[in-house]
């Protein structure tokens, strides 16, 4: 805990940065999405290149840089054919360039899905017509920042049961309860946090429910980017970020969080 100061400074300021962009909404959105997008891409082909693996990542960032703009201004038809073109690029570039391998080729469908396609779901959840789409996208920055705080320190002073010390020596199984409970706490607050906007308020166990299912699977994401760093042989995909790491490293419980709150709203009738 000797880096906490810096990192809850950080934080604090990342999710006022955050929370800036959700309530200024389109363009100011789609523009940041994009470039955390782009900044993630760049991070996993430097994962890669420590095995010596150089994927084709010029179409993947012409993509993180455009999709949410794309996604807000034309819809989600254009969106998936952004989607197949950037596919199409690195399918052709591994036809014509005979230096391109299949373990590159690989790599770069990898970042195709992890992470693009999961921060594709940042759009369909925050750039929706009803208000609502705002609520899902703190859903999923509460569930996920509260988790991860109760599980950091829970796991700091009462840790005893290693969780997954294969993947993550330093995680606990009192860590990861922690964490569920901080996924919950975070559906507590998002509740009074729908105040400031005029549409019909969401019921307290809903939203405690939605948090709680972004704070569970998002600790699987952080075991998930795990695997990749381990096997890399890396501690952090970046530096970009004091005390925290890469854009990666921040957003990795969110990746996995969002589709299951787009999910979730969208089963409950709150998302278009």
């Amino acid at each position: 805990m000797k880096d906490l100061p810096i990192r809850t400074a950080v934080a604090f300021v990342v999710l006022a940065l955050l929370g800036l962009v959700v309530w200024l909404g389109g363009w100011v959105q789609a523009a940041v999405l994009g470039l955390f997008s782009v900044i993630a891409v760049y991070e996993m082909r430097g994962l890669f290149k420590a095995k010596d693996i150089r994927p084709f990542v010029i179409p993947l960032m012409i993509l993180g840089a455009g999709m949410f703009a794309v996604l807000y201004a034309l819809g989600r038809l254009w969106f998936a054919g952004l989607f197949f073109l950037a596919f199409l690029a690195v399918a052709l570039e591994r036809i014509f360039n005979k230096k391109r391998t299949n373990a590159d080729v690989a790599a770069s469908l990898t970042i195709l899905v992890y992470p693009l396609a999961l921060f594709a779901c940042f759009g369909l959840i925050g750039f929706g017509k009803a208000d609502y789409s705002r609520l899902a996208f703190i859903c999923v920055i509460a569930g996920v920042c509260l988790s991860d705080t109760l599980a950091y320190f829970v796991g700091s002073l009462l840790g005893r049961h290693k969780l997954c010390p294969a993947i993550s020596p330093k995680k606990s199984v009192e860590g990861g309860v922690g964490g569920l409970i901080g996924g919950a706490l975070g559906g507590v607050i998002v509740y009074f946090l729908q105040r400031v906007w005029s549409f019909p308020p969401v019921s307290l166990p809903l939203l405690i429910g939605i948090c709680f299912a972004a704070g569970l699977v998002g600790q699987f994401g952080d075991l998930f980017s795990s695997t990749f760093k381990r096997w890399a042989g890396i501690k952090d995909f970046g530096k970009i970020i004091p005390g925290h790491g890469g854009i990666m490293d921040r957003v990795d419980s969110a990746l996995f969080a969002a589709p299951v709150v787009f999910f979730l709203m969208k089963l409950l009738g709150l998302l278009s």
